[in-house]
């Protein structure tokens, strides 16, 4: 069998199988559910450690169990910490979602900026698209429930802050029907979402995109021969993908962004969803069309309303023991009890703190600074609960100890807590393995894939 070559380049708008695998079946219902796949190779992720603008870094990969059959394939990119000065904090992340004949490629432009922030980058390949498995996308309807599936995920670790959604074409329409159940969100960014999926279709069938304007009636027997084959082959119902009326559920606090140029999605489909929105929101016009590279000071201006609505020049980020172990009590022993444990060689699970039930957010005027009480890890399995323990991973020394705790305990009254315990008591933070630092790969950008739809 002919096997499909990987690709830096992708069909503009998905409306040509180009850049795809030979067999590709054209057929009007697959514009939707099986737009030409995207492919790459996973040199183009960058090393597993790396600088970027002057910050160290380093990026796992692993796989998720979808919503669907298959598994989801994930990157998470997160700054390098120094374990031996530095003292446990959680890191904000910001969860990348790409168009619909795209990849997790699209996402390492926001990487410098968000990295420079101290913000963490999360991204993956749909179901679908990319490495990841599947036959069919859904324009968001099954992604929803996979991006629930990535947001457990990373709250099941006790190092992550507040966390974001990005979102592109068929990603913001996803963020748009999770947003509305999931209030918890730090902040999310819609870039050039629809308002229903029946509303595109009925404005591709009149736009440059066709060789010539369809009637109504003709234009109305295809969308039902499109939604009878969609329902047969990917199980939903195209008529129930209305991001519109999710966004006048959600308080999110979110950020819209459209090209001006954008001749696929209007931009009068996010203008209208903004109008509605009840969140704090900004709307930026940005120079371009729907499959352009996103300028520098897009990106940033985008990072900086992530800053904002996290709060991160307010918010406490660091860890103490009760995160790691919800058991541990405030007495003075905690970090003796805590570390004792960790160095115990009998561990082999980290205990993960439960999910709250989060506050209704309120604008962002308004609402208070997020309580970062769930978080990530650096697990490359397909779930941080189970963590090895082994002795590359832990650096036991009293004075690393001693040194964490007092910047810990600096304002408590009576002794450290370190100093009521033995040497051979002291334990330390948990340590990344050391390796060398690389430059990332500048073809990863290049090859950023650009969805359609």
């Amino acid at each position: 069998n002919t096997q499909p070559q990987p690709t830096a380049e992708m069909d503009a708008n998905a409306t040509v199988p180009g850049g795809t695998a030979v067999n590709y079946t054209f057929a009007v219902w697959n514009l939707v559910i099986r737009p030409p796949r995207a492919l790459y190779h996973t040199w183009q992720l960058g090393p597993n450690e790396f600088t970027i603008n002057g910050i160290r870094a380093v990026r796992r990969d692993f796989k998720l169990q979808g919503s669907r059959e298959g598994f989801l394939h994930c990157s998470h990119y997160f700054p390098r910490r120094d374990w031996e000065t530095e003292p446990l904090r959680k890191y904000p992340v910001v969860v990348y979602l790409h168009g619909n004949s795209s990849n997790r490629l699209e996402g390492m432009a926001l990487l410098g900026p968000l990295l420079q922030e101290g913000v963490s980058l999360f991204c993956f390949d749909s179901a679908g698209c990319g490495h990841s498995d599947g036959d069919y996308v859904s324009l968001g309807w099954h992604e929803r429930d996979d991006l629930a599936i990535v947001l457990e995920h990373l709250r099941k670790s006790p190092f992550c802050g507040p966390i974001g959604l990005w979102g592109r074409s068929m990603g913001a329409v996803t963020v748009l029907l999770h947003a509305d159940r999931d209030q918890s969100l730090g902040a999310i960014c819609l870039d050039s979402p629809f308002v229903t999926l029946r509303q595109l279709i009925e404005d591709l069938a009149s736009s440059v995109h066709t060789m010539c304007p369809l009637p109504y009636w003709l234009v109305m027997a295809t969308f039902q021969l499109i939604r009878m084959r969609v329902k047969a082959l990917a199980n939903f119902d195209v008529e129930d993908v209305m991001p519109l009326e999710h966004a006048k559920r959600s308080f999110v606090p979110a950020i819209f962004m459209h090209g001006g140029k954008d001749t696929f999605i209007s931009p009068k489909h996010s203008r209208q969803i903004y109008d509605e929105y009840l969140g704090d929101k900004e709307y930026v016009t940005i120079d371009g069309d729907h499959n352009s590279e996103r300028s520098d000071r897009d990106i940033n201006r985008s990072v900086d309303f992530f800053r904002r609505a996290f709060r991160l020049d307010q918010i406490d980020l660091g860890v103490v023991p009760q995160d790691i172990f919800p058991g541990t009590n405030n007495g003075n022993d905690n970090y003796g009890n805590a570390f004792r444990q960790l160095q115990s060689t009998h561990i082999t699970q980290l205990p993960l703190p439960a999910s709250p039930s989060p506050p209704l957010a309120q604008p962002l005027a308004q609402i208070d600074p997020p309580a970062p009480t769930q978080a990530m890890h650096d697990c490359i399995d397909t779930s941080c609960v189970n963590i090895e323990l082994s002795r590359d991973l832990l650096d036991v020394t009293e004075d690393k100890l001693r040194r964490m705790c007092t910047s810990e305990s600096e304002d408590e009254e009576g002794p450290l807590p370190c100093h009521k315990l033995q040497n051979a008591d002291c334990a330390s933070a948990l340590q990344l393995p050391k390796g060398g630092v690389a430059g990332i790969s500048s073809a990863a950008r290049r090859g950023a894939a650009r969805g359609g739809g």
